[in-house]
């Protein structure tokens, strides 16, 4: 499912789209289902709707909806969301699901096209690591219970990280790994990494996973409250979870340093003058001329 789009893109199925199961996991209709769509003001992040509040989506197969939508060549760039509207039954009450997406420029839209298979091949392995390859697109009904009440209101489907960010951790875990010694800086490319030194992906990606996951731990750091009453509470906090993987992945990263420094081979050399006078040198063979030795003493 792509995250990011640009003007005059005609979306279709396998884009925005949403996918409805019962409690056996098996595809499942809604009673009734629309979406709408808003803009995100950058400066206040509040919602703006962009045209009907309740717009009727494709179906093109049991359980499975997709918004039909045209970007308009005047469409602004920044952040989006589509939020989909649907009730199981009849009698059942209104789900609310939160999907985000971005408009941005034609040429900057698509990395696939301008990043390098090796490049793709890592980030598709980050991806993997971090559990993030295969966004949940998938809505479970379930019968209703306190925790579901809060949150089904702010359940957002959608990969976590962009394939421009997970690229970005590669690289400054690179830069990262190359400042241990020994002296690495001829690889100074993911690309140059894979094709000479395929074996130290996996300390490369250790790094990028702390870098996730940082940038993670800062985020929910500012989302963070804690809210109790009527003696109900409510507290939400995740930067700390963020911040035992970022930890965690630091400790594999460490070891893959020390690992680099004992299996790195150094060759020292010793630079003797090529013509010395007056010097006495016990290390030959470059004794030029002029130079003493023992026997010249005999």
């Amino acid at each position: 499912m792509a995250t990011s789009f640009y003007p005059t893109q005609e979306l279709s199925r396998g884009d925005l789209d949403i996918y409805l199961v019962d409690n056996q996991d098996a595809p499942v209709n809604a009673y009734e289902i629309s979406f709408a769509l808003f803009f995100v003001d950058p400066a206040t992040q509040q919602e703006v709707l962009i045209g009907g509040a309740r717009r009727t989506p494709a179906n093109p197969s049991i359980g499975e909806y997709y918004a039909p939508l045209l970007i308009p060549p005047s469409a602004q760039f920044g952040s989006y969301r589509i939020r989909w509207v649907f009730k199981q039954l009849a009698n059942t009450p209104e789900q609310t699901v939160v999907q985000g997406f971005t408009v941005v420029d034609k040429g900057l839209r698509n990395i696939s096209n301008v990043i390098s298979a090796n490049q793709r091949s890592m980030v598709d392995k980050l991806r993997l690591l971090i559990r993030d390859q295969n966004p949940d697109k998938y809505y479970h009904f379930r019968p209703p219970t306190s925790e579901e009440n809060i949150s089904q209101f702010n359940r957002v489907f959608g990969q976590i990280w962009e394939d421009e960010e997970l690229l970005e951790y590669l690289e400054r875990s690179l830069d990262w790994f190359n400042m241990f010694p020994p002296e690495t800086e001829t690889l100074n490319t993911i690309d140059k990494l894979v094709q000479n030194k395929p074996a130290w992906r996996t300390a490369i990606l250790w790094g990028a996973i702390s870098h996730a996951m940082y940038a993670l731990s800062a985020n929910w750091t500012a989302d963070e409250f804690e809210y109790s009453i009527g003696g109900i509470s409510l507290n939400l906090e995740k930067s700390s979870k963020y911040e035992s993987l970022k930890q965690g992945a630091e400790t594999y990263f460490d070891k893959a340093t020390e690992a680099k420094a004992r299996t790195t081979k150094i060759v020292r050399g010793l630079q003797q003058p090529k013509y010395g006078i007056g010097v006495r040198s016990a290390f030959g063979p470059n004794v030029g001329r002029g130079v003493l030795s023992p026997r010249n003493f005999i």
